[in-house]
């Protein structure tokens, strides 16, 4: 029985996904299935898919109707039969060593339910960008943003997660797709630590077109949910459904709203200050970057700092 596979869920991701599946086909770990779930795409998607597959046995494509991402997510997993389910997105691309990497760790700290991986952000060029250093690297972190009420997540494409948990845990939740990583982990979490391996191994696009993009302002009351959801539980409090929380979120006194504001405005300007920085735009980019500066200098700063000129980023990238 194989130790791992790997699920790709896929939409009208014919301009990315050949690099990105033939990227995992040539990982240095070679003993695993490969799920790649098309979510209806209306593109080359499926054309390309089923000449890969052509290629190499180890490749299955799935087809199915719209659903969203937690839907083919969970139609993956779902047919995958491993311990261990790399989860990859159709246009990133996995370095070689990853699948060996993440199992070797899973070997040693066996009672890990997640792991995730530093990531190189990349443009459409494929040209690296800065370095996203998501999650806790060891127990201890985790434990702490637990406790605390925080949201622990990895960089979704670079997860491995237990299939036995991701079951318990009820799998994947489409009422939070754009944020469905950080709220199945949130679950996840209750069974074991999830982690993440201080190296990169996963070149992490961004682009116009991305969910994360897309859905930003949703993203953030969701993120906001799932933290509330935790410290309902470290307070042995009932937890309130999203909906509930919708209601409460809206009463925050005046200060309390404008702050989220703020500080969702400047991430959001942020994130486009990066993606324009990507596309080579890079006195908007400046501009952008300006503006969430203004908005939240703290946020603003330490994250640059922290992606592209600390020690640590300027040593991986």
């Amino acid at each position: 029985m194989k130790k791992v596979s790997v699920v790709m869920p896929a939409y009208n991701a014919a301009q990315f996904i050949e690099s990105s599946v033939r990227s995992i086909l040539a990982q240095s770990y070679r003993d695993f299935d490969f799920y790649v779930v098309d979510d209806g795409s209306k593109d080359d998607t499926v054309k390309i898919l089923e000449e890969l597959a052509s290629e190499d046995d180890r490749l299955t494509v799935i087809r199915k109707e719209n659903g969203g991402v937690s839907s083919a997510l969970n139609r993956g997993i779902e047919a995958a039969d491993t311990k261990w389910v790399v989860i990859m997105h159709a246009d990133d691309i996995a370095l070689p060593n990853r699948l060996e990497t993440q199992l070797a760790y899973a070997q040693k700290f066996p009672d890990v339910v997640v792991w995730g991986s530093f990531a190189k952000h990349i443009n459409i060029h494929d040209e690296v960008l800065s370095l996203s250093k998501a999650g806790p690297t060891s127990e201890t972190e985790f434990q702490k943003l637990r406790n605390a009420g925080k949201a622990v997540m990895v960089i979704h494409p670079s997860a491995m997660i237990n299939r036995e948990i991701f079951i318990k845990a009820g799998g994947y939740n489409s009422s939070f797709d754009g944020s469905e990583d950080l709220e199945l982990f949130d679950r996840m979490a209750e069974y074991g630590a999830v982690q993440t391996i201080p190296e990169p191994l996963l070149l992490y696009r961004i682009h116009a077109s991305s969910i994360s993009m897309n859905r930003f302002f949703l993203m953030r009351k969701f993120t906001r949910y799932v933290r509330s959801r935790q410290r309902s539980r470290l307070n042995k409090e009932r937890i309130p459904s999203f909906e509930e929380f919708l209601k409460q979120y809206a009463k925050a006194p005046i200060f309390t709203r404008l702050r989220r504001s703020l500080d969702d405005m400047s991430q959001f300007y942020y994130r486009s200050s990066g993606l324009n920085f990507g596309e080579g735009r890079k006195i908007k980019a400046a501009w952008l970057f300006g503006i969430s500066v203004f908005l939240n200098p703290v946020y603003s700063t330490s994250r640059i700092w922290q992606q592209m000129f600390s020690r640590q980023s300027r040593n991986l990238l």
